[in-house]
C-alpha cells in the first residue's frame, strides 16, 4: 500500500512497535520514547522538517531554528521530561549563504537555552533544499504517557491555541499580521512551557498538540474513551482576526503546530492540579471531559478528525 492511502497515523502504529523495548517507560508510539536508567527514565525524542514547509511569512532561519527544537521540547516535556541537551542535524545546499547555516543553528541555541538546555552539535549534510532534524534527550523521574479514564478532566495549557492558527491562515493568505502582536510571537518563537513540570506526579496523561488539537483529541479516543468538549479559549485577538466565533474555533481546532499540551486530569487531583499551574504562572483551561464511548465532541456535536499528516495533502 502506497504511503498516501496508508496514512501517517496508521504507518506509525505498524513502526512504532519495531525495536521498541517491553519495559519502556512510554508506550510506542508515544509522544517520545525511553529507557529506564535505575529509578529515573532517560526519554529521547527525534523531529525533522522542510525549512520551507514551516517557515510562514515574515519567518527567517533564526526563528527555524527555534522552532525546530520547540517542536522536539514540546514532546518531552508533555511527557514531564526535563530537556538535557538537543542536537541539530542540517541538510543544505552548497550554493546557500553561510549567514542562513548561522542563523538556523543560532535559533535552535535561543530556544535550548531558554529552556535550561545546551545545543551538543550535531551533523552537517548536503542536500537539495534547507531540512533540519532535531534530537533532545530528557531525564524523568515520573514519565507520563497518553492515558484516560472515564470521568477525568481534560485541560489546554498554554495560551497560543489558535493563534498558531491564525498566524498559519495568514501565511497562506498573504494576510499582514501587524496589529497581532501576540499571534505573532505565538507562530514565531513557540517556546513550550517548563512549568508543566510542576505538575508532576498530579495528571493521568499527557499529549503535545503539535497535529491540531482535534486530531490530539482523536488520539486520545483511540484510547478507547469518549471526549466531550464543553468550551475552547477564544481570545480577543484571534476572534478579532477571524471575524467571527465559528471562525476562531476552526482556528484552535485545527491550527496546529502549538506545542502545547492537552492534560488528562483526576477529577479528585483538579484543585491540586490548578494550585500549582497559578504558583508557576502556567495558563490552564477546563475544556471538558473523558466518558465512556468513542469519538471527539464539542457541546454534543462531533468534531470532524482532520489534522497534519506528511503524506497526505
Amino acid at each position: 500500500m502506497r504511503l498516501k492511502d496508508l496514512g501517517e497515523r496508521a504507518l506509525l502504529r505498524k513502526l512504532a512497535p519495531l525495536g521498541y523495548p517491553l519495559e519502556a517507560p512510554l508506550p510506542p508510539g508515544d509522544d517520545a520514547g525511553g529507557v529506564w536508567v535505575g529509578e529515573a527514565a532517560w526519554l529521547l525524542k527525534t523531529d525533522g522538517f522542510l525549512y520551507r514547509e514551516v517557515a510562514l511569512l515574515g519567518m527567517g532561519p533564526f526563528e527555524v531554528g527555534f522552532r525546530g527544537v520547540a517542536a522536539t521540547a514540546s514532546d518531552l516535556l508533555v511527557k514531564m521530561g526535563r530537556p538535557l541537551g538537543f542536537t541539530l542535524g542540517l541538510f543544505l545546499p552548497p550554493e546557500l549563504e553561510e549567514a542562513f547555516a548561522l542563523g538556523l543553528v543560532q535559533g535552535a541555541a535561543e530556544a535550548a537555552g531558554r529552556l535550561g538546555a545546551p545545543l551538543l552539535g550535531g551533523d552537517t549534510n548536503a542536500g537539495e533544499e534547507v531540512a533540519l532534524t532535531v534530537s533532545g534527550f530528557a531525564l524523568s523521574h515520573a514519565p507520563l504517557p497518553r492515558r484516560a479514564r472515564p470521568g477525568d478532566l481534560l485541560f489546554l495549557a498554554g495560551d497560543r491555541w489558535g493563534r498558531v492558527g491564525a498566524a498559519i491562515l495568514a501565511h497562506y493568505r498573504g494576510r499582514s499580521l501587524e496589529g497581532f502582536p501576540e499571534i505573532r510571537q505565538a507562530a514565531f518563537y513557540p517556546l513550550p512551557r517548563l512549568e508543566l513540570l510542576a505538575l508532576s506526579g498530579l495528571l493521568r496523561g499527557g499529549l503535545d498538540s503539535s497535529d491540531g488539537l482535534a486530531e490530539t483529541l482523536w488520539q486520545l479516543s483511540e484510547l478507547g474513551v469518549r471526549v466531550d468538549l464543553e468550551a475552547l479559549p477564544l481570545y480577543p485577538d484571534v476572534l478579532a482576526f477571524a471575524g467571527g466565533e465559528d471562525e476562531a474555533l476552526e482556528l484552535v481546532l485545527y491550527g496546529g503546530e502549538e506545542f502545547e499540551a492537552v492534560l488528562v486530569v483526576p477529577p479528585e487531583a483538579e484543585g491540586a492540579v490548578l494550585a500549582r499551574a497559578e504558583a508557576v504562572g502556567l495558563p490552564l483551561f477546563r475544556a471538558g471531559r473523558v466518558g465512556e464511548g468513542e469519538g471527539v465532541y464539542l457541546r454534543g456535536r462531533p468534531v470532524l478528525r482532520r489534522g497534519y499528516d506528511h503524506f497526505r495533502p
